[in-house]
């Protein structure tokens, strides 16, 4: 009965994939297929911490100093940059607390799962987006048929 609960709970609370307002477009399709940059480039820390980082407006700043510049795109993210702040970019993919999830960027790096697992088609995307809907059907399905641990303890906490 506990175990029902637990997994009704799970999937309740699974925070469904919300399409969050950007503060500035930010085209991955370019990034990706034309510059050829890597998720890693940006999300530098996706591959050995728990929490995948957002990048910060120098690391933006390092192409874009020179490149587009013209773009109004480009002009909001060097008026942000002059300002001292950072990019108030808007987090799109998450849990409810309730849902007492734990997920880790790292493992899933270094067992080779492909970021458009979880993220969906960035390469093609004009923005981030929520791609992909995240429940506990969809982690369990994947663990199951990569033989990963469904041991509830995996990702709760």
């Amino acid at each position: 009965m506990k175990l029902h609960f637990l997994l009704f709970l799970a999937v309740t609370v699974s925070v469904p994939a919300v399409r969050a307002e950007q503060p500035i477009l930010f085209p991955h399709s370019t990034h990706i297929n034309k510059v050829h940059l890597k998720c890693i480039d940006c999300h530098i820390s996706a591959d050995t911490r728990d929490a995948a980082t957002i990048p910060g407006i120098r690391k933006c700043m390092l192409c874009h100093a020179k490149v587009a510049t013209d773009k109004p795109e480009i002009k909001k993210l060097a008026a942000i940059a002059a300002s001292g702040r950072e990019i108030p970019w808007q987090r799109v993919y998450g849990f409810e607390k309730a849902a007492a999830v734990k997920f880790r960027h790292g493992p899933h790096a270094r067992h080779k799962v492909p970021c458009a697992t979880c993220h969906g088609d960035m390469p093609n995307a004009i923005t981030a987006q929520p791609l992909v809907k995240h429940n506990m059907g969809t982690c369990i399905t994947c663990h199951r048929q990569n033989n990963a641990s469904d041991d509830c303890a995996t990702c709760h906490y």
